[in-house]
Protein backbone atom coordinates (compact mmCIF):
# COMPACT_ATOMS: atom_id res chain seq x y z
CA UNK A 1 0.00 0.00 0.00
CA UNK A 2 1.43 3.36 -0.99
CA UNK A 3 0.87 6.69 0.69
CA UNK A 4 -1.80 7.55 -1.89
CA UNK A 5 -3.80 4.44 -1.03
CA UNK A 6 -3.62 4.81 2.73
CA UNK A 7 -6.87 5.46 4.47
CA UNK A 8 -7.38 8.34 6.81
CA UNK A 9 -9.25 8.39 10.05
CA UNK A 10 -12.26 10.59 10.64
CA UNK A 11 -10.28 12.95 12.85
CA UNK A 12 -9.62 15.43 10.07
CA UNK A 13 -13.32 15.88 9.31
CA UNK A 14 -14.02 17.87 12.42
CA UNK A 15 -16.68 17.41 15.07
CA UNK A 16 -20.18 16.29 14.16
CA UNK A 17 -21.81 18.55 16.72
CA UNK A 18 -25.01 20.51 16.25
CA UNK A 19 -24.72 23.43 13.90
CA UNK A 20 -21.46 22.34 12.26
CA UNK A 21 -21.21 22.30 8.50
CA UNK A 22 -20.32 18.58 8.51
CA UNK A 23 -23.52 17.70 10.31
CA UNK A 24 -25.62 19.85 7.99
CA UNK A 25 -23.97 18.29 4.94
CA UNK A 26 -24.52 14.79 6.32
CA UNK A 27 -28.19 15.56 6.94
CA UNK A 28 -28.58 16.93 3.41
CA UNK A 29 -26.93 13.84 1.90
CA UNK A 30 -29.24 11.62 3.96
CA UNK A 31 -32.32 13.44 2.62
CA UNK A 32 -31.14 13.20 -0.99
CA UNK A 33 -30.36 9.50 -0.60
CA UNK A 34 -33.74 8.84 1.01
CA UNK A 35 -35.67 10.60 -1.73
CA UNK A 36 -33.58 8.82 -4.38
CA UNK A 37 -34.41 5.45 -2.81
CA UNK A 38 -38.10 6.34 -2.76
CA UNK A 39 -37.90 7.34 -6.44
CA UNK A 40 -36.38 3.97 -7.31
CA UNK A 41 -39.03 2.06 -5.35
CA UNK A 42 -41.86 4.07 -6.88
CA UNK A 43 -40.46 3.51 -10.37
CA UNK A 44 -40.32 -0.24 -9.75
CA UNK A 45 -43.86 -0.15 -8.38
CA UNK A 46 -45.10 1.70 -11.46
CA UNK A 47 -43.26 -0.69 -13.79
CA UNK A 48 -44.71 -3.73 -12.03
CA UNK A 49 -48.19 -2.24 -12.31
CA UNK A 50 -47.66 -1.45 -15.98
CA UNK A 51 -46.41 -4.98 -16.64
CA UNK A 52 -49.52 -6.38 -14.96
CA UNK A 53 -51.67 -4.00 -16.98
CA UNK A 54 -50.08 -5.25 -20.20
CA UNK A 55 -50.67 -8.86 -19.14
CA UNK A 56 -54.29 -8.08 -18.41
CA UNK A 57 -54.27 -8.48 -14.63
CA UNK A 58 -57.40 -7.02 -13.09
CA UNK A 59 -57.01 -3.59 -11.39
CA UNK A 60 -53.29 -3.34 -12.14
CA UNK A 61 -53.90 0.00 -13.86
CA UNK A 62 -54.65 1.44 -10.41
CA UNK A 63 -51.26 0.28 -9.11
CA UNK A 64 -49.49 1.68 -12.17
CA UNK A 65 -51.26 5.03 -11.86
CA UNK A 66 -50.61 5.37 -8.14
CA UNK A 67 -46.98 4.36 -8.69
CA UNK A 68 -46.56 7.13 -11.25
CA UNK A 69 -48.13 9.66 -8.87
CA UNK A 70 -45.85 8.61 -6.00
CA UNK A 71 -42.86 8.70 -8.38
CA UNK A 72 -43.71 12.24 -9.46
CA UNK A 73 -44.03 13.41 -5.85
CA UNK A 74 -40.77 11.73 -4.81
CA UNK A 75 -38.92 13.16 -7.82
CA UNK A 76 -40.20 16.64 -6.99
CA UNK A 77 -39.13 16.26 -3.34
CA UNK A 78 -35.70 14.96 -4.40
CA UNK A 79 -35.23 17.91 -6.76
CA UNK A 80 -36.24 20.30 -3.99
CA UNK A 81 -33.83 18.65 -1.54
CA UNK A 82 -30.97 19.06 -4.00
CA UNK A 83 -31.95 22.63 -4.89
CA UNK A 84 -32.31 23.71 -1.24
CA UNK A 85 -28.94 22.28 -0.27
CA UNK A 86 -26.65 24.76 1.40
CA UNK A 87 -23.86 26.00 -0.88
CA UNK A 88 -20.61 24.09 -0.74
CA UNK A 89 -17.57 26.14 0.18
CA UNK A 90 -14.22 24.92 -0.96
Amino acid sequence: MTDHESTTTGEDLGPMERGTSQRLAARQRMWVQSWTALCVLAALWALAGAAGWIRGVQDSWAFATSGVVVLACAAWARRSAIRNAPPRHL
